[in-house]
């Protein structure tokens, strides 16, 4: 059996999840790329030990954390060369051998039709995607990198669904993915799904909320803050935020980073309990996705429970789905 290594290919982190001598690995990379070849100098004027360019279809990627990089946050992401770039990217930084296979994912809106067929079109291209080849630029020249010998496509959130039933399985129960660009909400009863409950909320996520925290600063500061990295570090990991040398009030970010948060929840939550009209008849609600650890504390829900592994829980359920095959 070829080794399988699950990818969660999100607008915010690629996250992957696979197996290493029987112990579970997993890595998560910043989804942080500028088109063109912008081959980084090192202090001192070398060159750079570890080339982060990539060529895939005759286009050049650089994957850097220190430029502006590109807004993952359009609708064909998941087809693009960026995603590819970025994938192809953290495989290698995980060291995926030559023969291996792929599993990535697909919003439940995109992988079902209204009717709750699967869009095989759409499928069969998110699988092709991932077959086409990239290289790493590096001084020598262009090398090819291993490209996966099968690529498997699930939705999004359902396995996750499915590994945690209802004690009765009459009893709906519905899953919460926030994850940077978007909120997707899926219910399942008796192991299906309802898809007139399930839905998404288009750019309400965690840059969302890091849109509002910056909105906040700014106006507490009366400075413009641009560093979008910088921002989101703050908000994430609560790092204090320095203009022109000092640090801004202590109180100022506290409150800015708080109030965001709780309007982010809100709208959340509300968007959510929309298209689901209610989770009140759920015997539980999974949150799931690297927003769900910010703001779990946040919601209204008694009976919401964080998933075990938040941030890596739909990598996680297809690696587990497809060992059992």
């Amino acid at each position: 059996m070829k080794p399988i290594y699950s990818c969660d290919d999100g607008y915010g982190e690629i996250k992957i999840i696979h197996r290493a001598g029987g112990t579970l690995k997993t890595f998560s990379t910043p989804s942080r790329a500028q088109s063109g070849d912008y081959q980084q100098i090192e202090i001192g004027g070398g060159a750079p030990t570890d080339s982060t360019v990539y060529v895939t279809k005759g286009e050049a990627y650089t994957v850097v954390d220190t430029l502006q990089t590109e807004d993952t946050r359009f609708a064909s992401f998941a087809l693009s060369s960026l995603n590819r770039v970025l994938v192809a990217h953290a495989l290698r930084q995980v060291g995926v051998p030559e023969d291996f296979e792929l599993v990535v994912g697909l919003p439940l809106r995109n992988f079902y039709w209204d009717n709750g067929t699967p869009n095989q079109d759409l499928i069969a291209a998110k699988r092709d995607t991932h077959r086409i080849p990239v290289q790493l630029r590096t001084l020598e020249g262009d090398s090819s990198l291993p490209v996966p010998a099968k690529v498997h496509v699930l939705p999004q959130s359902l396995v996750v669904a499915m590994q945690s039933p209802a004690e009765d399985p009459d009893v709906p129960i519905a899953v919460v993915d926030i994850g940077s660009r978007t909120t997707d909400i899926t219910v399942v009863q008796n192991g299906k799904v309802d898809f007139s409950r399930c839905g998404t909320l288009p750019d309400l996520g965690m840059a969302a909320a890091v849109d509002r925290f910056q909105a906040g600063v700014e106006k507490r500061c009366g400075q413009r803050l641009p560093n979008r990295k910088i921002l989101q570090m703050a908000l994430i990991q609560n790092k204090r935020i320095r203009i022109k040398g000092s640090d801004i009030p202590e109180r100022d970010q506290r409150s800015a980073r708080d109030e965001a948060l709780r309007e982010i929840a809100g709208r959340i939550q509300r968007g959510v309990e929309q298209h689901a009209r209610t989770l009140d008849d759920c015997d539980h609600i999974v949150l799931i996705g690297g927003g769900a650890l910010l703001l779990e504390g946040q919601f209204d829900w008694p009976h919401a429970q964080l998933h075990a592994n938040a941030v890596h829980a739909n990598a996680m359920a297809w690696l587990e789905t497809l060992e059992q095959v």
